[in-house]
């Protein structure tokens, strides 16, 4: 697809061998409007104003996003999933993406390698081994544990030989890339203390919020353009509608809550909706509840526009950041959540926690925001103002930029630009 002009030196077609170029490879179905792929979007986009020209390589299947430079593998028959977790489809995918990679590399030659995932590290590792004359430089961007989050999809059991035998391949990546960026504190003390990786060649690069979550919103303008009620405190929940995001706890907090009040209205904006909707259903909750299914990234800040409070019910620490909770407090929307690390570390003390994890404890913490409405309309707009100064994407792409700098200047000596 075209790619967007980023600045003069592109747009007048006379980049050359000094023009700083960046390859991601996103071993994913990029875009799907779901959370690590709006962490690699936000990123690209934070770029798109610095002289720095940016490719991706992913999954034939996703959705192209303006101004970005999207390449993709050929067609792997069969692989329809777009939402996260495991897929036996993804070996072949990661196959076809690992060519895709070299030929775009050979074409295209890349001062730095940025794999997304513990996958696009390999990826990007085997194709830096493969042209070692190009002094390619490789950066990870780690999302959480490789094994944490297989077992917490299900995918894995804890502490069985095949979890053991990941922890070590998971070992082995981080210590490939020349640089690692980090979504969280939590995923880098586990770099640092269970990985024994240098801290210098680690940095925190937390996700980000677009300009357009920050805007006020006309709630009852939206709630009708929606077809959401007027008259009931709607409760939210975005993100993937699977396990290891904490959605059973959610679904057993929603039919406590439907029990004790009937004022109440549910929206979770996500997908798959296919494991969600039988429980709605044989617990009578559907006409209590609005599936969105999935939505359009670009649409979710309207969603999120609707809420009096919203719900990140995810109680595990597998070291992957919440960027919910960013759009959430972007929005100015008081959050209901558990009493994890992550949640302490945005929210301090503007958060509604339930100090155990149990569906009993998240619907508290949900009652304890709506019983004074005053207050937790202070609590979102303090979040909002936190979340605008301190996760910016103006920030994120300097970050960025100047670390691409260093390394392409240690790595094949073209000078800064």
């Amino acid at each position: 697809m075209p790619v967007e002009p980023q600045s003069d030196v592109t747009r007048h077609g006379m980049a050359s061998s000094r023009h700083l170029k960046v390859l991601h490879i996103a071993p994913t179905p990029f875009f799907a409007d779901r959370g690590c792929h709006i962490r690699i979007r936000n990123e690209l986009q934070s770029l798109r104003r610095h002289p720095l020209r940016a490719m991706v390589c992913t999954y034939h299947l996703g959705r192209d996003v303006d101004g970005i430079d999207v390449r993709r593998i050929p067609a792997v028959p069969g692989y329809h999933k777009l939402d996260a977790g495991f897929s036996p489809f993804r070996f072949p995918s990661d196959i076809l993406l690992f060519f895709l990679v070299l030929k775009t590399c050979l074409r295209e030659r890349p001062h730095i390698l940025h794999g997304h995932l513990h996958e696009g590290a390999l990826i990007g590792w085997a194709a830096r081994t493969c042209l070692f004359r190009r002094r390619m430089a490789l950066v990870m961007d780690m999302q959480g544990s490789l094994s944490g989050e297989l077992v917490g999809y299900g995918t894995l059991r804890a502490r069985s030989l095949l979890t053991r035998l990941v922890v070590l391949a998971e070992g082995l990546i981080c210590r490939m890339p020349d640089f690692i960026l980090c979504s969280s504190q939590e995923s880098r003390s586990t770099l640092v203390t269970r990985f024994r990786v240098p801290r210098e060649k680690t940095m925190l690069l937390q996700d980000v919020v677009p300009e357009s979550f920050f805007a006020p919103a006309d709630r009852e303008g939206l709630r009708r353009q929606l077809g959401l009620p007027a008259d009931r405190k709607i409760i939210l929940y975005t993100g993937s509608l699977l396990p290891g995001k904490g959605v059973q706890a959610l679904l057993d907090a929603m039919e406590i809550l439907c029990a004790r009040r009937e004022d109440l209205f549910f929206v979770l904006v996500g997908y798959p909706v296919e494991g969600v909707a039988p429980f709605l259903e044989t617990r009578h909750l559907s006409d209590r509840v609005r599936l969105t299914g999935r939505v359009a990234y670009d649409e979710l800040a309207a969603w999120l526009g609707t809420g009096d409070v919203a719900i990140e019910p995810k109680a595990e620490e597998s070291g992957e950041a919440s960027g919910k909770l960013l759009h959430y407090m972007a929005a100015g929307l008081p959050v209901a959540c558990f009493a994890t690390a992550n949640n302490r570390k945005f929210l301090g003390e503007l958060g509604y926690y339930g100090e155990e994890v149990s569906a009993e404890a998240l619907a508290r913490a949900v009652e304890h925001a709506l019983a004074d409405p005053g207050q937790a309309r202070r609590r979102g707009e303090q979040g909002r103002t936190v979340i605008g100064r301190d996760y910016s994407m103006a920030g994120a792409g300097r970050k960025l930029l100047a670390l691409y700098r260093r390394l392409s200047s240690r790595g094949r000596g073209h000078p800064p630009l």
